[in-house]
């Protein structure tokens, strides 16, 4: 298991320093504000520092680890996630970036760490709006609108 915990490991930090390098050519911040490079050196430096965590979890240099998922729910809530956020990614441009985050953000809320609902549309609608503004009118970056402009 740990031979296997070493090699995901160091196959995120390749591909996070490829994509760190990748950024930097394209270049990370202009005159007026971020450049094409930014969003890709910040999802360079996550995968690193992922891969990072991962190698130092697996500690190559002395005991074992214990199992990464005891429980067999951990598992199911991380595939829940990805399923999510692969959903989240596909019906993105039809539906617009606020519409797909603020549903993505509640079934999470609901499914994944059951929350009341209230908690639930209210975190979810703030974060989604307040993700938009940083995104769409501080950083001046474009986010897929949906059939109702927005």
């Amino acid at each position: 298991m740990r031979r296997g915990d070493i090699g995901l490991a160091v196959l995120w930090i390749v591909l996070g320093a490829a994509v760190c390098a990748h950024a930097l050519r394209l270049g990370v911040w202009d005159i007026p504000g971020p450049a094409t490079g930014f969003v890709p050196l910040l999802t360079g430096i996550v995968l690193f520092a992922g891969g990072a965590g991962i190698l130092l979890a697996a500690r190559p240099w002395g005991a074992p680890a214990p199992p990464f998922w005891p429980v067999r729910a951990a598992g199911l809530r991380a595939l829940t996630v990805l399923v999510a956020l692969a959903v989240m990614a596909v019906s993105m441009p039809a539906l617009g970036f606020l519409v797909t985050a603020t549903g993505c953000t509640m079934l999470l809320l609901r499914l994944v760490a059951p929350q009341r609902w209230g908690w639930v549309v209210l975190t979810a609608v703030a974060s989604t709006v307040l993700l938009y503004w940083l995104f769409d009118r501080v950083l001046d970056m474009a986010l897929p609108k949906g059939p109702l402009g927005f």
